[in-house]
């Protein structure tokens, strides 16, 4: 199925704080929906995706793709996201694709040369990863892995810009911190929008400290 202007996408994030979900017709986000960051709402998915529907009149059946996280964060929210959006692929039958949240931050930011991705990844911890942007291109720098909290917020980052969500965001004085707000759903439909039917597998990121 070829996307359209007119398409609708709806894209899920359900490992990241509170989780969120992005609506989008064509490019353009239509409607977004962010959890409470200290509340995991990972199991009410469902139940929030047809809300933000019917709030703004759209059926699940005019949905042409699904899209999620394939994270990192929550291990639980991870398989709740992909499930859910495997049972939406199944049940209308449109296409699904994955990506990972943070190559999709990086994707959203508008950026050149090294950029850094991290979110929250619960327990104290970080997960974080290194990209190269040059143009319409990103090479991933290295593998996605966690770092404590502390450490994090203490590192010293030189000559690359910093993509963070808005919990660790809210934490930092840093000027080399970029905000990408908590509706990380909308960074990840944008992304999977180029590529309907891509599957990234899914990223379960141990602590490794």
């Amino acid at each position: 199925m070829a996307l359209t202007q007119n398409s609708y996408i709806l894209a899920i994030e359900a490992a990241i704080a509170g989780g969120s979900i992005s609506l989008l017709r064509g490019e353009r986000e239509i409607a977004g929906w962010t959890g409470p960051a200290a509340v995991s709402k990972a199991e009410d998915l469902l139940f929030n995706i047809d809300v933000l529907l019917r709030e703004h009149g759209v059926s699940k059946h005019e949905l042409e793709m699904v899209a999620v996280s394939a994270g990192p964060g929550s291990f639980t929210g991870i398989r709740i996201g992909l499930a859910t959006a495997l049972g939406l692929k199944t049940g209308l039958g449109i296409p699904m694709s994955s990506e990972s949240a943070l190559k999709a931050m990086v994707y959203g930011a508008d950026l050149d040369g090294p950029v850094v991705a991290a979110v929250p990844s619960g327990r104290n911890t970080v997960c974080m990863q290194t990209f190269m942007v040059a143009g319409s291109a990103i090479s991933e720098i290295d593998d996605p892995h966690t770092i404590g909290e502390d450490e994090f917020f203490t590192a010293e980052f030189h000559d690359v810009n910093i993509l963070v969500h808005n919990a660790l965001f809210e934490r930092v004085t840093n000027k080399q911190f970029i905000d990408c707000g908590t509706n990380i759903a909308g960074y990840i439909a944008r992304i999977c929008r180029q590529r309907p039917g891509a599957i990234t597998p899914p990223l379960f990121i141990s602590k490794n400290f």
